[in-house]
């Protein structure tokens, strides 16, 4: 039996918008007792207004796993990066030399927000929704709350580089991948939306054998391949499919194929 969903949001379920079909699956799921629940690298600031339009009950994951917000807003779970380790992350930044700090971004998601070093709109990931911050890489104290630093790049070879680099410079001790088009991410190892899920999971005492999950993106892959019951989108790469049980074209078919499995087991 399938109790609850987790769902990304960009590529998934918000697509240019939230799609009515979906709008309404996410109702019929909720009626019929599967508790909806967000799972995305956004930022909680950047979720809410499409958790009010899609009427979406459950928790919300951010920041790929590392914070925890409940049906209030309220924070559950924080899975931050330290002072040393973002020093660590900005002064290799900072000595690549084939970085161009204008092309070449780093931001925070810091404290609830997303906070750029220079302007970053040419980039073309963030348009709006950030402050720029000038002096973000040379504080002394980041009061642990951030929970993602990423690199944004219009040249996807560059961002393939700097993950390399990335890894060959801290081995393990962050998990470290491309999320999209013109981003890099890296956050703190063990942090995933996968294991934000087994969080929640403990909260409302399911087990992993009631849940779905539905993604588009590497960073969703921990909770593609770890759930029995997953969907990626049909338009996801090959990679991301691959980690997959399943193949979805919307965010509705793979909630209606819930609600049917659901009814098929119960004899309805």
């Amino acid at each position: 039996m399938i109790k609850h969903i987790f769902c990304d949001l960009d590529g998934t379920l918000y697509r240019d918008g939230i799609a009515e079909k979906d709008k309404e699956a996410i109702r019929l799921a909720q009626e019929n007792g599967i508790m909806f629940h967000i799972a995305t690298g956004r930022v909680y600031s950047h979720t809410v207004s499409i958790i009010a339009e899609a009427n979406v009950k459950g928790y919300s994951i951010c920041e790929n796993g590392s914070f925890i917000y409940d049906n209030k807003g309220d924070c559950i779970y924080r899975g931050t990066l330290d002072d040393v380790q973002i020093k660590k992350i900005i002064k290799l930044y900072n000595s690549l030399d084939y970085i161009d700090k204008n092309d070449d971004i780093i931001y925070f998601k810091y404290n609830g927000k997303v906070i750029l070093p220079v302007e970053g709109s040419s980039v073309g990931y963030f348009s709006k929704g950030y402050s720029v911050e000038n002096d973000i890489l040379e504080r002394e104290k980041y009061n642990s709350s951030v929970g993602n630093i990423g690199i944004l790049s219009n040249n996807h070879e560059k961002l393939e580089r700097l993950v390399d680099d990335f890894k060959l410079y801290f081995g393990n001790e962050f998990d470290i991948y491309i999320s999209g088009p013109t981003t890099m991410n890296i956050v703190p190892r063990g942090v995933s939306k996968f294991e934000a899920i087994k969080i929640v999971c403990k909260k409302v005492a399911a087990s992993i054998n009631e849940i779905m999950t539905i993604g588009d993106s590497p960073n969703d892959i921990p909770m593609l391949k770890n759930i029995k019951m997953s969907f990626a989108m049909a338009d996801s790469k090959n990679d991301v499919k691959s980690k997959a049980g399943f193949e979805t074209p919307s965010v509705a078919d793979a909630i209606k194929m819930a609600i049917d499995f659901n009814n098929e087991i119960s004899g309805i």
